[in-house]
């Protein structure tokens, strides 16, 4: 579902709105209404909405002044103009930061779904650009695929009927929150099995080249599935269906399913591959043999909790015996996937964002060719995650620490948002990132910026140097707009900067 903010200073506006629009019909979901741009702001940072439908003339930061400051993040968030007849020229200004859609005020349903649906449809384009999945981001995306895997080893080690849990795993993975296709070429011999991914990847690196695509190889069938990426997938479809080999003794058959979201993807999936010895992974050109050996990654499973122990001698005890079990894993395919399995579990379960190392040490093992050598490393970084789980810090969770630091280290930047941090910074889930926060900080990200904001402003207007008082907004990360800086420091302080100034002033003179 895609996410929708409205933002008027008319209340009935928002709230008309918000009642005569069928927003889960159109696969919306309003997360609410603000009656300021200041308000609308600090809304945006905190939840990261898709769509923001605003009006463009507001008293403080104006709906263009707001399209204008999100424009310069990471967001990708798109605007629908809420203007009147006189406010074209606003329009236009607006226009030139990417706005492609706009509502002439008084506006009907059928205007508003009509305009809406257009939107809906910009989303959904612009999804395989999205800025978490470039290459400049690889490492986010290499901790998909591992923790997809992983997942899917899970599941598949689970007793029939038991379901799997996705709360180790949400930190990093939007399992409810993205629609996802699924692929399925029938009929597809092993022989032809590397070239139909080569053809697969090809088609998706000229189409969306940043979009992730998991692959996975299974008695016969190749199954391709990704987030939505497009509203239409015709041309993916006659694609697919007219794929051919030579020799195929049987004609290759294509469908494609679409599910709500990831969660019910991977039960589907995992129902299916349990059923089976092996299947393939393809990762990046290369096709990973995956063992459902049930019994050993089932006793992994139950193993790893206990290395987290408080009591030294259960993890002294659990380590022998995990180390015996990698030990007695058949062939080093296996004891590549056994030994991902057991890392990817216990850094899930740790409190700090750590499986990105996790698996950039996978992929930088998967080099060796000697299995003691394997071995040997995994019990060393299995060693290190232990030390880790002893030494974490009792206020907050180690990646809130670092999400602290670095808001406390770069709070000039006007561009920051917790998006941006959570998936670059800390390689997560900002929605898990964002519900971590405020229970541990008890306060919103957009909450604790500002406070931050002003806190270092009263620092830097405490100093009698004129030319940083002259500056202040843009050092707190206020950009040029003295009217936000100003509502946010009376906001915190009760009073204006230059109120506060004469105050410290005058307790000098004391």
């Amino acid at each position: 579902m895609l996410k929708l903010l409205i933002v008027d200073d008319e209340e009935i506006v928002c709230n008309t709105i918000a009642k005569v629009i069928p927003w889960e019909e159109l696969g919306i979901t309003l997360i609410g209404t603000c009656l300021d741009g200041v308000e609308a702001y600090h809304t945006i940072l905190d939840e990261s909405p898709d769509i923001v439908m605003t009006d463009i003339r507001m008293p403080g930061i104006s709906g263009l002044e707001l399209i204008e400051r999100i424009s310069h993040t990471n967001l990708n968030t798109q605007f629908i103009i809420l203007s009147g007849y006189g406010e074209f020229d606003y329009a236009k200004r607006a226009m030139k930061c990417g706005v492609r859609h706009y509502l002439l005020k008084p506006c009907d349903n059928p205007s508003i779904i009509d305009c809406l649906n257009a939107v809906i449809k910009d989303c959904q384009e612009i999804y395989s650009q999205k800025e978490s999945f470039t290459s400049d981001n690889q490492l986010l995306k290499n901790l998909h695929y591992a923790l997809i895997q992983n997942v899917i080893d899970e599941g598949i080690a689970l007793p029939e009927g038991e379901s799997i849990s996705w709360s180790s795993y949400e930190k990093y993975l939007d399992f409810t929150g993205t629609p996802y296709q699924l692929c399925r070429i029938f009929y597809l011999e092993k022989e032809y099995m590397n070239d139909a991914v080569h053809i697969a990847d090809t088609f998706f690196e000229k189409q969306a080249p940043h979009l992730p695509v998991y692959k996975i190889y299974i008695s016969n069938v190749l199954l391709l599935f990704f987030p939505n990426f497009r509203s239409d997938y015709r041309a993916m479809d006659c694609f697919f269906s007219a794929l051919s080999f030579p020799n195929q003794k049987t004609a290759i058959e294509y469908d494609r399913t679409i599910y709500s979201d990831l969660g019910s993807l991977l039960e589907y999936l995992i129902s299916r591959l349990r059923r089976f010895d092996v299947f393939y992974f393809a990762v990046e050109h290369r096709l990973l043999p995956n063992f459902n050996y049930e019994q050993l990654t089932a006793q992994a499973k139950e193993l790893c909790p206990a290395l987290l122990s408080p009591d030294s001698s259960i993890r002294q005890q659990t380590r022998q015996k995990l180390q015996e079990l990698l030990q007695a894993a058949s062939g080093r395919d296996f004891l590549l996937q056994l030994s991902a399995q057991i890392l990817l579990t216990v850094s899930t379960r740790l409190s700090s964002g750590n499986a990105a190392y996790i698996t950039e040490f996978l992929s930088d093992v998967q080099k060796e060719s000697e299995l003691s050598v394997i071995l040997n490393r995994v019990m060393q970084k299995v060693d290190e995650l232990v030390r880790l789980s002893q030494h974490t810090s009792a206020s907050y969770s180690p990646f809130i620490e670092e999400l602290l630091h670095y808001l406390e280290t770069h709070v000039s930047d006007s561009n920051l948002t917790l998006k941006w941090i959570a998936e670059n910074h800390l390689y997560m889930n900002v929605n898990y990132v964002s519900r971590c926060f405020v229970n541990e900080t008890h306060q919103k990200f957009s909450t604790y910026l500002m406070n931050l904001r002003v806190q270092k402003a009263k620092e830097i207007l405490s100093d009698q140097n004129p030319d940083k008082i002259q500056n202040v907004a843009e050092l707190v990360g206020c950009g040029n707009n003295p009217y936000y800086f100003s509502k946010i420091f009376k906001k915190c302080t009760g009073m204006t900067p230059s109120a506060y100034i004469r105050k410290v002033q005058r307790e000098r003179t004391l």
